[in-house]
């Protein structure tokens, strides 16, 4: 008796015989049946993906792909460059499932759909970020760029800031920090300054990982130039965490960065928090000044005294 994957498998093969039969030509038949071709294909894909033949799957969904490239239905042409590339994803050919994933993203901005030629990208991004995160970077990158000559920037802002938190993991910090000043600068655009404090707490916490107070010093002053950045809670606790780094008080710094506040981050930088390392004798003998000129006073007070911005020209 057959089972029902057998079944699933005739049921395919009859359908791409028909698929041929349209992509034929006869002395009356000049054109091959391009949209006939195009729904037999797309039948015998989803047949085969129930009988979990993936590999006859994917070349069903490639071959509809092309007849619906011929018809000029560049989003038909799109979705099933997607479902083929879902489907390598699912046999671990994870090169070929980018570069499918690529191409139906291509596909979508050619029908004038760059919000879901973005997200055809990061979902490309996500399939690879475990076993090749130098790969899953870059498409998050283009993520980035396709909504960015759309003029989208929240959605800029998440894809590059997914390549940030990569960069993170891998240890690549200056391109970090370069990927995180940009995400601000998106949600500058749209006024999302609750992100942007995130975003500040997670780029100094990167320069003291490095042992660089000076720049998180220089940026925690620049970053003063956010609204309700001077008053918030993160800009009293960063306060408070360069005083303590300064000062070489690795007991308050602890004390600090076991606050909610950075143990509840993304975990990219959560694990830096958790992992900070206070050079000894680093203390700068400025008498328990905060690095913003006044004394340091919790969550309230980074805007008190605050000294003239020595760095007008921005974050990024």
């Amino acid at each position: 008796m057959a089972t029902q994957s057998d079944k699933k498998l005739c049921e395919g093969l009859e359908h791409l015989r028909l698929a041929d039969k349209c992509m034929k030509t006869s002395l009356f038949k000049w054109k091959p049946d391009f949209d006939g071709a195009a729904a037999e294909y797309g039948k015998a894909a989803t047949a085969f993906k129930n009988a979990k033949a993936f590999e006859q799957a994917k070349e069903s969904y490639m071959k509809a792909a092309d007849a619906q490239k011929a018809m000029n239905s560049p989003f038909h042409a799109a979705k099933s460059y997607e479902q083929a590339g879902l489907l390598c994803k699912e046999n671990k050919e994870y090169d070929e499932a980018v570069r499918l994933m690529e191409m139906a993203s291509y596909m979508f901005q050619e029908h004038g759909t760059p919000d879901t030629a973005a997200i055809c990208l990061e979902k490309a991004a996500k399939m690879v970020e475990q076993v090749n995160a130098g790969k899953a970077i870059t498409l998050y990158k283009k993520a980035c760029e396709v909504g960015e000559c759309e003029d989208r920037p929240r959605q800029s802002g998440e894809a590059i800031g997914k390549a940030a938190r990569l960069l993170v993991k891998e240890n690549r910090f200056d391109e970090a920090l370069e990927c995180l000043k940009k995400e601000i600068g998106y949600y500058a655009e749209v006024e999302g300054y609750a992100h942007i404090r995130k975003l500040v707490m997670g780029i100094i916490l990167i320069h003291l990982h490095q042992e660089d107070y000076v720049a998180a010093d220089l940026f925690f002053r620049d970053a003063l130039n956010f609204p309700e950045f001077g008053s918030s809670e993160e800009a009293g606790a960063l306060q408070d965490l360069l005083k303590a780094y300064d000062d070489g008080d690795d007991e308050n710094v602890r004390s600090t960065l076991s606050l909610p506040l950075f143990k509840y981050m993304d975990n990219a930088f959560a694990k830096l928090a958790r992992d900070m390392k206070v050079p000894v004798g680093l203390g700068s003998g400025n008498g328990g000044k905060s690095p913003i000129g006044g004394t340091t006073g919790g969550s309230g007070g980074a805007g008190d005294g605050e000294e003239e911005d020595e760095f007008p020209g921005g974050l990024c």
